[in-house]
């Protein structure tokens, strides 16, 4: 990239969820492919005073954007390089990345060069509100949009951006099980994992209940755990079931894949990215399906795991993937 380009990538402080997690490794990425890559962890209390300096006439061309330094707090990340930015130059020479969830920042950074990076694209429909963001903004194509998902590329592509890169991330490698962890093969998984978390509208408690009774298995709901309570949760399942909305490729039915479970899931969203069996999808008015496809899953889920070896090995290929479309994503900025 040409010495004079930086990029300044925006995440959220102190927040623990697949979209940072994201971000950071767009961070690693550049800094280990050579390019300057800073990284701002932004609070709530950022955007009044971004927007005051904004209706100041504070951010036009020319101008820096001073910005306070904070150090990350989540301990999961320390394994991605970060440089903390102290300030965005308002030129186009600066690529200021933004995900979703502050694409109506766009407005404060338009002397530089934008990027929006879709990835639970459902959380920018708050966003997307005319009182929030001129579309026209988006429509630009001064902005480049990467997404991380069919279903991303898809509802941009709608809203008339046609300035499109893929940039999707990759699902940390299994860790090895830590001293006095047990490690279960997959002939000792006997139990069923299932999605609680507020974003199933359906009632995952009866649910749990049903499976329990007809199948004769524990049922895990995954709502409030640790990431090593998920993991070992997932290790004692055959299959993990998901019935959320799937905003974009969620990080958990990935995760399930790589310790061999075989995963259900509701077939809205970016579901599809997963490349599940077919018969592994169920429509919102299925579910009832649900329990007979575990039944049959439970009792065949060797076969089923091979099914599922092209969604694994999707899951496996993700890491080149993503290096390349950095690469990609640079080369777009410049280089």
């Amino acid at each position: 990239m040409n010495a004079k380009k930086q990029i300044v990538i925006l995440i959220p402080h102190g927040v623990q969820t697949g979209g940072p997690e994201a971000l950071h490794q767009l961070s690693d990425s550049l800094i280990r492919q050579g390019h300057d890559a800073r990284v701002w962890y932004v609070l709530p209390t950022d955007l009044p005073a971004v927007d005051d300096l904004f209706r100041r006439n504070g951010l036009t061309a020319g101008t820096a954007l001073k910005l306070q330094p904070r150090p990350n707090t989540v301990a999961d990340y320390a394994k991605y390089q970060v440089r903390l930015a102290e300030e965005i130059a308002m030129t186009p020479d600066t690529c200021v990345v933004l995900a979703e969830t502050y694409v109506h920042w766009l407005r404060y950074f338009q002397p530089c060069t934008p990027m929006v990076w879709w990835l639970s694209i459902d959380n920018a429909f708050e966003y997307l509100s005319v009182n929030k963001i001129n579309l026209n903004l988006l429509r630009s194509e001064r902005v480049l949009h990467t997404y991380q998902s069919g279903y991303a590329h898809g509802v941009i592509r709608a809203l008339g951006c046609t300035r499109t890169l893929p940039l999707s991330d990759y699902t940390p490698g299994k860790p090895e099980p830590t001293d006095g962890a047990p490690a279960f093969d997959i002939a000792a998984k006997t139990d069923i994992a299932l999605n609680a978390n507020h974003k199933v509208v359906y009632d995952v408690g009866a649910i749990a209940a049903r499976l329990e009774r007809e199948i004769g298995c524990k049922v895990h709901l995954i709502r409030g755990m640790t990431r090593a309570q998920v993991y070992d949760a997932l290790d004692r399942s055959q299959l993990f079931i998901d019935l959320g909305t799937f905003p974009g490729k969620d990080r958990l039915a990935r995760e399930a894949l790589m310790r061999d479970c075989c995963v259900f899931a509701l077939d809205v969203g970016a579901a599809r990215d997963y490349a599940l069996p077919d018969e592994c999808y169920f429509k919102p008015d299925q579910v009832d399906q649900v329990f007979a496809g575990a039944n049959e899953l439970m009792r065949r889920h060797a076969l089923y795991l091979e099914l599922s070896r092209p969604a694994q090995q999707a899951v496996l290929r993700e890491r080149m993937i993503f290096e390349r479309e950095v690469a990609g994503l640079a080369h777009a900025f410049g280089a």
